[in-house]
């Protein structure tokens, strides 16, 4: 780690002071012990600013690569997206990659789960469910009650007159999906709700709902993101987004200490997906939440 030069003048002239004080005249000598003291700490004080420097740079530098990895990781998902729905073959998914060969990864569709932070991955469990993973918010345990969730409506919108080609509403998804992975979460909200309002029917609209969702979620802007992931589960019944906008409702109820609901949204996921990704980050999250003493 580099010293900057004003920290060398500094300690230069803080040797040189100590080393008049030392050779004074014993009359000069009476306080020279007070002056030693403040040297002795103003070099303290030095060491411990290269120190906290040395750190702020160390955490900088991790923060960084985290960034850099969420972003291949976006671009990863929405690529075996695009796959799936095109028909392509199912994608054999490692355990970076939110796969789980023997432990527990994230869950997602094209999904980038954030807590988040936010990581990304997934694991396609079945045809009903084929679709990249996000890779979820750190999960905490588990609640055993079963209850209902009530979904929050949102407006229904209307489609424009205007034809619009299959390339402009794609392009239309793709710069919203960009700004998310960019990590432009406001930009990335008020595209992806504007894609909503001109392209209700698309067959991206249903992916468009649940980043719009994420966008919320990971802005901690919890009360929004649940009626975006609720109006998932009302407006998007067969969507492959569905596991996951359950999931992901249950972890907002949950950051909204919504005890009951969160508990009743997570059991379903166990319920309606046993043996699944999903419901074992359900099932931690409701372990967590029993430990916590929530039921």
């Amino acid at each position: 780690m580099k010293i900057s030069a004003s920290h060398s003048k500094t300690s230069l002239m803080a040797s040189l002071l100590l080393a008049i004080l030392l050779s004074a005249p014993a009359f000069a000598q009476q306080n020279s012990q007070v002056m030693v003291d403040l040297v002795v700490q103003i070099q303290q004080l030095q060491d411990e600013v290269r120190m906290l420097r040395g750190m702020l740079e160390d955490q900088s530098a991790d923060l960084e690569n985290l960034r850099d990895r969420q972003r291949d990781q976006y671009l990863d998902l929405d690529a075996r997206i695009n796959e799936l729905r095109s028909g392509g073959p199912s994608l054999a998914l490692t355990p970076e990659m939110g796969g789980d060969p023997g432990g527990d990864a994230m869950p997602g569709g094209d999904v980038i789960q954030v807590e988040p932070a936010l990581q990304l991955g997934g694991s396609v469990t079945s045809p009903a469910q084929a679709a990249p993973r996000e890779e979820a918010p750190y999960v905490r345990p588990a609640i055993t009650t079963s209850s209902s969730v009530t979904a929050i409506g949102v407006p229904q919108t209307s489609a424009r007159n205007a034809a619009v080609s299959p390339e402009v509403e794609k392009a239309a998804y793709d710069n919203a999906f960009l700004s998310l992975k960019e990590l432009r979460y406001a930009d990335a909200a008020d595209q992806f709700k504007s894609f909503l309002e001109r392209y209700p029917n698309s067959e991206y609209a249903d992916n468009a709902q649940y980043w719009l969702g994420e966008s919320y979620y990971v802005t901690r802007n919890y009360d929004i993101a649940l009626e975006a992931f609720e109006g998932l589960l009302a407006n998007y019944p067969n969507s492959p987004k569905i596991a996951d906008g359950l999931l992901k409702t249950g972890y907002t109820h949950y950051e909204l200490k919504q005890w009951d609901r969160a508990r009743a949204a997570l059991t379903q996921v166990q319920e309606q997906y046993p043996d699944t990704t999903l419901a074992r980050l359900a099932g931690s999250r409701l372990r967590s939440m029993k430990l916590e003493g929530h039921f």
